[in-house]
C-alpha cells in the first residue's frame, strides 16, 4: 500500500513537471533563437526579422507571459498598467542603450490581462 502512494506522488510531482514548463510556439519562417539572442535589437538581427513579425503578430494573441517568454526570451523591458495589466518590451531596432541605437527605435509590444493572457500586440517607435 505504502508502495502503490508513494508510486502515485511520484507520478503526480512528475506531471506538474512537464506541466509547468512553456513550451515554444511554432512560428513559420522565424527563427526564435536568433531572435533570442539579438538582446536589445543591438546585433541588427530582429530588425531583419521586422517584416515577418509585423505578419505573424496574431501568433502571440491568448498566450500566457511564459509562452511568449519561451518563443521570444526574457523582454528588453516591462512595463506595469493599471488593473494589473503588463506590457512586454522588445527592441526590434538597436534600443538607445545599445552603441548603435536609435533614439526612436521600433518595437514590439506585448499586453498581458491580469490573467496572464496576452490581450494586445502592438509595433510602435518607442
Amino acid at each position: 500500500m505504502i508502495y502503490l502512494s508513494r508510486m502515485l506522488l511520484g507520478l503526480t510531482l512528475a506531471s506538474l513537471v512537464c506541466y509547468c514548463k512553456p513550451k515554444a510556439i511554432d512560428i513559420p519562417n522565424f527563427d526564435e533563437t536568433l531572435f533570442q539572442a539579438d538582446r536589445m535589437g543591438c546585433n541588427g538581427e530582429r530588425a531583419q526579422m521586422k517584416e515577418i513579425l509585423t505578419q505573424i503578430d496574431t501568433a502571440f494573441k491568448g498566450l500566457s507571459q511564459k509562452q511568449v517568454q519561451a518563443t521570444l526570451g526574457k523582454p528588453d523591458r516591462h512595463e506595469l498598467a493599471p488593473r494589473s495589466q503588463k506590457y512586454f518590451v522588445y527592441y526590434i531596432d538597436p534600443a538607445p542603450d545599445c552603441p548603435n541605437g536609435i533614439e526612436e527605435p521600433f518595437t514590439l509590444l506585448i499586453r498581458f490581462s491580469a490573467l496572464d493572457r496576452s490581450t494586445e500586440v502592438s509595433f510602435q517607435n518607442y
